[in-house]
């Protein structure tokens, strides 16, 4: 049976795998279930749980916030919601 900390650590691979394809990087923070991912346009988005798969994005207002950020956005919040029903729909062994 798979436990939550490996179902995290799958998440957290597919993502990354996910965000490369739009030049993103994702930034694993110290307090747990928190990241940050920055664009190549120097957005920052912050990502976090208490319960995964119940996670809460949210923009980090540091600039001036663009139609490319919207683009970007939207594109991070597909790449989350393809990631966590990719591994919900996995079978758990």
């Amino acid at each position: 049976m798979k436990t939550a900390s490996n179902l995290i650590l799958e998440f957290e691979n597919l993502l990354k795998e996910k965000l490369k394809l739009n030049n993103c990087r994702l930034i694993k923070k110290k307090q747990e279930n928190h990241y940050q991912i920055i664009t190549p346009a120097k957005d920052i988005f912050l990502m976090s749980w208490c319960e995964f798969p119940e996670i809460k994005f949210i923009y980090q207002p540091v600039g001036i916030r663009r139609e490319q950020t919207v683009i970007y956005e939207r594109a991070i919040r597909s790449h989350i919601s393809f990631c966590v029903s990719n591994i919900q729909e996995q079978p758990h062994s």
